[in-house]
């Protein structure tokens, strides 16, 4: 089975995201894999932190959003787009602590579809420090509705191509 491909990228900076396929030493005029994960980079900010200096348990799901998005993004479509076409609300939340960030750390945040079903859909998270520890992981969970009546539909195709689930380990 070939390797996951990576998106990269970082978040407020002007550079184009760089797409990866395959292994990271993979060379040019690979196909499109069956497997995505987006990275972004987010730095730790004063306001993110308690007294300690160290990230508040709350700003991880903060830090899971903009790994969302731009996961989003990197498949070519703007979350602003994405929510005139469908409501994807957050119905359950998993995030497990393994290592405090503290204040100017520079994260990345990893983020793939880790699973899909009629009606709904599961990202996975995993945040590491520069050192390349893992800060925290996660996942949420998201209904899709529709924007019109608040009603659960399913899927959208166009939605589910963008976002090819990545097997567990």
């Amino acid at each position: 089975m070939s390797e996951p491909a990576r998106v990269e990228g970082r978040t407020g900076v002007s550079e184009p995201a760089r797409i990866v396929f395959g292994p990271p030493s993979a060379g040019a005029g690979l196909t499109a894999p069956a497997t995505v994960i987006a990275s972004t980079s987010i730095r730790v900010r004063y306001k993110d932190t308690d007294c300690m200096k160290v990230v508040y348990y709350g700003n991880y799901l903060t830090y899971f959003e903009v790994g969302r998005v731009e996961f989003l993004r990197q498949q070519g479509l703007a979350m602003s787009d994405v929510d005139q076409r469908i409501h994807l609300p957050v119905v359950e939340a998993l995030v497990r602590f393994r290592k405090p960030a503290r204040l100017d750390d520079l994260l990345e945040v990893r983020c793939w579809v880790s699973e899909c079903k009629r009606a709904s859909f599961r990202f996975g998270y995993e945040i590491r420090n520069e050192a390349g520890e893992a800060v925290a992981t996660g996942s949420t969970l998201h209904a899709c509705l529709d924007p019109a009546t608040s009603a659960m539909v399913a899927v959208p195709s166009w939605l589910q191509e963008r976002m090819p689930v990545v097997p567990s380990k």
